[in-house]
């Protein structure tokens, strides 16, 4: 997770525990636990260690899109204002009981984190199916969520918890840090590892926020959804400056013009 000042990696006291309907723990277990990745990285010596958990939002010719935080594997240059992948080789595995398969992943997009765009956008080869999450809309406030993620390299557990602020009204900016407007949860459990899983509003059966840190250990941070879709169309159309996938080809880009 990501730790600043104070803002530390994620450990909560204890917070709430939804009641959930059989049609959520079906949901749950059928779709959005099966669609969860965890995100792996090939260390300096060759082996794989685990920087995030990820989250299948699309289906494509010869695999599958999934989403998880920019943090997790994306360098940003603060002199041309533009983000580029990792120099180092990515993975991601379903993680299962029965199927320890890892299926190289090549990022296809990262946000700029110091515009308030903290995801990472990997693609993935296979013919294994994998079931795909909505992207649905914005939380409310007291919407029931629940998130699956591998905290602390744990292996795919389920937390749920409620939205206790559909948007941030705080300049939480540091570095390379831009919290601003984020949706804030409560939801025990989540730890390092737990960065860029998916957030699902139970009613919505969808994606409505992506967890990206914790402020003091008490309040967990997401990016809200809205802000993954908006990001997706201005990478795809070549509209979103920030995004250069070969870093030999950054450009600087004038502040003024930094928006998508």
């Amino acid at each position: 997770m990501k730790k600043v000042l104070t803002l530390l990696a994620l450990f909560l006291p204890l917070g709430l525990v939804a009641q959930t309907s059989k049609a959520d723990i079906e949901y749950v277990s059928n779709v959005f636990s099966p669609a969860t990745v965890l995100l792996y990285a090939q260390d300096e010596h060759g082996s794989l260690k685990m920087r995030c958990t990820a989250t299948v939002i699309d289906k494509t010719d010869t695999g599958y899109e999934a989403v998880t935080a920019s943090h997790c594997g994306c360098e940003e240059n603060e002199d041309t204002r533009t983000v580029t992948p990792e120099k180092t080789s990515f993975y991601v595995t379903s993680d299962d009981d029965q199927d320890k398969d890892f299926f190289k992943a090549k990022i296809v997009g990262c946000g700029y984190r110091h515009a308030g765009d903290d995801f990472l956008l990997v693609t993935f080869n296979t013919t294994k199916n994998f079931p795909v999450v909505a992207l649905g809309t914005d939380p409310k406030v007291m919407e029931v969520v629940v998130n699956v993620a591998s905290p602390l390299g744990l292996g795919k557990q389920v937390f749920t918890g409620s939205v206790t602020s559909a948007s941030l009204n705080r300049p939480v900016i540091d570095g390379d840090l831009n919290w601003e407007h984020v949706v804030t949860l409560q939801m025990f459990g989540t730890d390092g590892g737990s960065s860029g899983s998916a957030v699902v509003c139970l009613d919505q059966k969808a994606a409505c926020a992506f967890i990206v840190g914790s402020a003091n250990r008490s309040t967990i941070t997401a990016m809200p959804v809205s802000r993954l879709i908006n990001l997706r169309k201005a990478i795809t159309t070549g509209k979103y400056k920030h995004w250069v996938e070969n870093p030999d080809d950054a450009t600087p880009i004038h502040k003024k013009d930094s928006d998508q």
